[in-house]
């Protein structure tokens, strides 16, 4: 039995979904904390359960019967996310899983390589390979949606792409790459006790990225690469905490600026820079180009300022 965590989110239902299509509602579970969620899934005829990363016996309920289990990472970076996370592999092992697929980040197995957001993989991997279950990780690139949704949306409406990456690299891999791959791995694909990089076919900095959004909507871009301090001060200004534990009341991110000025920081070293053929290799499929998917994704972007056209296409750099 192959249960999948998380199912409201883009991810984990596009690996339940693959996984009922190869294998039938018999062999599947589905966890959620969200009713509406549970429901939809259980008109489909598909076992969905009620699971909180907060609420440990729910998530021994969850996983009981349950041999492979897909463990998406929860969203809150830091100690809650470390607590979340402990949660789960402990209740996985009460359930009698057998084998864990997570989703990790890349570079987690690599001392080096350090941020408030790989600490808390780093932290989870060390939990699932000390206790004595089969795993594999997916050390996922940036996933290429954030810039062609959020990232996009941002800088055009706002004339600017702000960042502390300077000319760093990223293996931008899209979501549903991902998923594929979990996917695979979930039905046996892969060696088991092994982690794999997954990311995209292309290695892009985030100056790149800003000048596909401009040459995509015609929208006048500043590329603007700011200090590790002027990041913070950035941040600061708008009411965004400094970490996980802060008051988020009036911040409108809901990511603290230790983990943004961190990975940030992680792209600036080239610990981003890599690229692997574990999406061909796993799925018979060449991962999806970044400007493919802001070509997907271009009608949902907001229009270009009043003014903008064909001649404001280039991408200025301050």
């Amino acid at each position: 039995m192959n249960i999948v965590t998380g199912v409201g989110g883009y991810v984990s239902a596009s690996v339940a979904e693959r996984l009922l299509e190869a294998e039938g509602a018999d062999r599947l579970v589905v966890a959620s904390r969200d009713q509406k969620v549970l429901d939809a899934w259980r008109d489909r005829g598909v076992d969905a359960r009620y699971a909180d990363y907060n609420d440990k016996a729910s998530l021994v309920d969850a996983f009981r019967g349950g041999e492979r289990l897909f463990l998406v990472s929860a969203m809150e970076a830091g100690p809650s996310r470390q607590r979340q996370h402990r949660n789960a592999v402990e209740a996985a092992v009460e359930a009698g899983v057998q084998h864990i697929v997570y989703t990790s980040f890349i570079g987690t197995e690599r001392p080096e390589v350090n941020s408030v957001e790989v600490a808390d993989h780093k932290f989870t991997e060390g939990l699932i390979q000390a206790s004595g279950l089969r795993w594999n990780m997916l050390r996922n690139n940036q996933y290429a949606d954030a810039m062609a949704e959020n990232q996009a949306a941002i800088a055009i409406t706002s004339g600017q792409s702000i960042g502390n990456t300077g000319e760093g690299l990223v293996g931008f891999v899209a979501r549903s790459d991902v998923a594929a791959v979990a996917a695979a791995i979930m039905l046996g694909a892969g060696e088991p006790d092994t982690g794999y990089d997954v990311t995209g076919p292309e290695l892009l900095s985030y100056r790149q990225v800003g000048e596909i959004i401009a040459e995509l909507s015609g929208a006048p871009i500043t590329i603007v690469d700011l200090s590790d301090d002027e990041m913070y001060a950035m941040w600061d200004a708008l009411g965004v905490p400094r970490d996980a534990t802060g008051d988020f009341s009036k911040s409108p991110v809901p990511w603290a600026s230790d983990g943004m000025v961190t990975f940030g920081q992680m792209i600036r070293a080239g610990h981003l820079a890599r690229l692997t053929d574990v999406v061909e290799r796993f799925t018979g499929s060449k991962p999806r180009a970044l400007r493919d998917l802001m070509l997907e994704r271009r009608d949902g972007w907001p229009p270009a300022p009043a003014g903008a056209g064909a001649g404001a296409q280039g991408a200025d750099v301050a």
